[in-house]
């Protein structure tokens, strides 16, 4: 086959040169392991996920990124947060901020989300 592109004015490119490399690091801001490691803030904190009902209803728990500023590649708006889904409670409940990839919230386990900052609440200080 090699012979047939050659003949044709074709050819195959170079192989690439691979040898051992260190470990990867994503540069960008919304790729952080939802571990609740985020060594872009530095400041995790374990919570629950809302969605307004009478009365809100707790759909996922997770990691809020106090100080993240996109989601995505996708900058966080006035009221929004950056969120680590670690459990769905309730796996049809809709993504308040949906995407092309994900609109209900049993999608999302181990993934980031944008999330509305008032729905979210700090279950650092409570037993589960």
């Amino acid at each position: 086959m090699q012979s047939q592109m050659q003949s044709q004015g074709l050819a195959l490119p170079p192989e690439p040169l691979v040898g051992p490399s260190g470990p990867r690091v994503s540069t960008k801001g919304s790729c952080v392991d939802p571990s609740g490691n985020d060594l872009e803030t530095g400041d995790s904190d374990r919570c629950g996920l809302y969605i307004e009902a009478d009365p809100a209803r707790l759909v996922a728990l997770g990691i809020v990124y106090e100080g993240s500023t996109v989601v995505h590649n996708t900058p966080l708006l006035s009221g929004q947060v950056k969120v680590g889904v670690e459990q769905v409670t309730d796996a049809d409940a809709p993504v308040l901020v949906p995407t092309n990839e994900v609109s209900l919230l049993g999608q999302t386990i181990h993934t980031f989300l944008t999330w509305p900052t008032h729905l979210v609440k700090s279950l650092s200080h409570q037993v589960l």
